[in-house]
């Protein structure tokens, strides 16, 4: 067979491989157990569960995470003034020389799931060729020149990287600016794909909020559900390895079942995420979560690293079991209780023992790269 396969590619081909070399064995994807999908043909042994409770405290955890009105008022006023200058500046051609084009509003603040506390407002400048240093410092000095000129207050300015930087003002407000080019310009640019990463993220941002607008501009339960999840990666060592767009999809997944349109309740979507991911959603051979912004159709979990993902399904299972077994405040943290992770939990007269770790951390640790924030 590997004969076969070099023969009539020319003397000392590279592909060809001696019999002694084997093909690597092909990838195959399986799909996980969604109870969800087939509970019908799994009749319960044990009464239902009354989740009346673990409904209450959901509600009352998403009403203390959801920011107030007041907040999200400084937040969206600072950032839409800046929207506001940056737009004028296109308009009256002041921005020529900082070859200006467009500006979006990405992260959360733009899809409606920001955490209390968060005042940090994410935006997208384009210009009309891949940014440099000096166009992205002037650009910053502008504005704040801009900003200090027509408000009362004092604003000031962060350098994050070399195409990043915030602006802050006295409220506290923050507005964080990342710079691009189209992607015509950005992925034909005859540079090192390492410098361009900051460029192809930014981008990547703009399509993650234009996708989300699009497909779940019905369905605001699932903002709530994406509070939840990002109040648990505080407490939850697996779920710090998922970031927002990750988290995002994954409550979007067990929001919408397979089969019909209807979302799931609230109690259901939030326990469903956690039967996907102890069932192995993010293990290798599962088919996953792909991610609609990509050409790939790879799972994001091809993307976080295996003991990672190991982590994240051993605390999945932990979790579902407190839920069974009633621990509802201590998987939420509300009033003073809390699920161990690395320890056995008691409930009542039950000990929950966590699972051992499967795989263990490589010794090499890759760098996260310079100007890719983590967008929250």
């Amino acid at each position: 067979m590997s004969a076969r396969r070099g023969r009539g590619r020319g003397r000392g081909s590279k592909t060809w491989r001696s019999r002694s070399t084997p093909y690597p064995p092909p990838r195959i994807i399986r799909p996980i157990f969604d109870w969800t999908e087939v509970g019908e043909h799994f009749p319960r042994a044990t009464p239902t569960l009354d989740t009346s409770l673990l409904s209450q405290l959901l509600t009352k955890r998403i009403q203390e995470i959801t920011p107030s009105g007041d907040e999200q008022a400084i937040v969206q006023g600072f950032c839409t003034k800046v929207i506001s200058l940056v737009e004028n500046m296109i308009l009256t051609g002041e921005g020529d020389s900082l070859v200006l084009d467009e500006i979006r509003l990405v992260g959360s603040h733009k899809k409606g799931d920001a955490l209390a506390g968060n005042m940090v407002a994410d935006l997208v400048v384009l210009l009309r060729e891949v940014p440099t240093e000096t166009l992205v410092s002037n650009l910053s000095n502008k504005l704040v020149e801009l900003l200090n000129s027509s408000q009362k207050t004092q604003v000031t300015y962060n350098r994050l990287s070399p195409f990043v930087f915030e602006l802050i003002n006295s409220d506290k407000a923050v507005t964080r600016i990342m710079t691009t080019s189209t992607g015509d310009k950005v992925y034909q640019a005859p540079y090192d794909k390492e410098l361009m990463k900051p460029f192809t993220h930014a981008l990547r941002l703009i399509r993650h909020a234009k996708w989300w607008e699009d497909n779940t501009s019905h369905i605001k339960i699932v903002r709530s559900l994406v509070r939840i999840v990002k109040d648990l990666k505080r407490h939850v060592p697996g779920l710090a390895h998922l970031n927002s767009w990750y988290i995002e999809l994954l409550c979007n997944c067990a929001m919408i079942p397979l089969r019909g349109d209807e979302p799931l309740s609230m109690v259901d979507s939030f326990k469903r995420i956690f039967m996907l991911l102890s069932a192995g959603l993010f293990l290798p051979g599962s088919i996953g979560i792909p991610d609609p912004c990509e050409e790939s159709d790879d799972g994001i979990h091809d993307n976080i690293a295996l003991h990672h993902c190991d982590e994240l399904t051993r605390n999945a299972q932990t979790i579902l079991q407190l839920l069974h077994f009633g621990a509802f405040k201590e998987v939420l943290h509300i009033d003073g209780a809390y699920a161990s992770f690395t320890e056995a939990n008691v409930v009542g007269d039950v000990t929950i023992s966590t699972a051992q770790p499967v795989c263990e951390k490589p010794q090499h640790q890759d760098t996260v790269q310079e100007g890719m924030q983590e967008v929250q």
